[in-house]
């Protein structure tokens, strides 16, 4: 039988080559029992280490902090702890509650705001009317 590769490999060709174990099923067979051995013994190790090193304790809740005379009520720490618990599950904890001030005036400055301006005259006069 010729191969493809056999004028690049002429020194090769004259031997030929066994299957692992003379069969290549049981070759095939010897390959899936080693890397089923690899994986149980992969999986022994991190029970192990799951055994041996515990979960670091949850850390203490601190305080809710109120800002500027801020009353959050009952009906929005509920909230809030129904959000948590659909969205992270309901062994998550709530660490704090921060409230922030809510004001009229925007939170760009105007100084960045001439930057994107520019940018965007300059993106918009690169295209050609149609």
């Amino acid at each position: 039988m010729t191969s493809p590769f056999s004028p690049l490999f002429a020194e090769t060709s004259a031997t030929t080559f066994e299957p692992l174990f003379g069969n290549q099923w049981l070759a095939l067979l010897a390959i899936m029992a080693g890397v089923t051995v690899f994986l149980f013994a992969v999986a022994a190790v991190g029970r192990w280490l799951a055994a041996t090193h515990p979960d670091a304790p949850a850390p203490v809740p601190q305080q809710i902090e109120l800002a500027n005379d801020a009353t959050p009520t009952a009906e929005i720490f509920a909230a809030i702890a129904a959000a948590v618990a659909v969205t992270l599950g309901s062994k998550a904890r709530i660490a704090g509650i921060n409230p922030i001030e809510v004001s009229a005036e925007p939170a760009v400055d105007p100084s960045r705001l001439q930057w994107s301006m520019e940018g965007r005259r300059q993106i918009y006069s690169s295209h050609k009317v149609r």
